[in-house]
């Protein structure tokens, strides 16, 4: 079956961490790879990888880190050329699309597929 889709490939699995500031030079050394982004206010690291990249962030105080869904579990990042025509496709295939929001250079909608999953969708402006 071919489709045509907005989709480009994944940008960044987020992964949450109890303390950025511990976590941070461990996800280093591991993948041997300094941050392309750091805001120590969100509590956010970007590394790189070859085809995507691993974003590290901070969980909210009193988080247990117990299995969790949404934002506060780990998810996909999909890159995507165009936010606005993504959220249209997205409404149109059985996904629940949120608003597209605006940030630090990128347009961006988080989404849920039919079974409740949550990824998210970002256009680098």
């Amino acid at each position: 079956m071919s489709a045509t889709t907005p989709f480009l490939r994944i940008d960044t699995i987020i992964v949450r961490v109890r303390d950025l500031a511990h976590a941070l030079p461990w996800y280093r050394t591991l993948l041997a790879a300094e941050p392309v982004y750091f805001d120590g206010g969100e509590g956010l690291a970007v590394l790189p990888l070859s085809n995507t990249s691993l974003t590290l962030w901070q969980r909210e105080p009193g988080d247990t880190g117990r299995a969790a869904v949404g934002r506060a579990g780990t998810y996909p990042i999909l890159a995507v050329a165009d936010a606005d025509a993504a959220h249209t496709f997205v409404g149109a295939h059985g996904g629940t699309p949120e608003p597209v929001g605006t940030g630090a250079g990128v347009r961006y909608f988080g989404f849920t597929d039919p079974d409740g999953n949550y990824l998210e969708a970002c256009q680098v402006l």
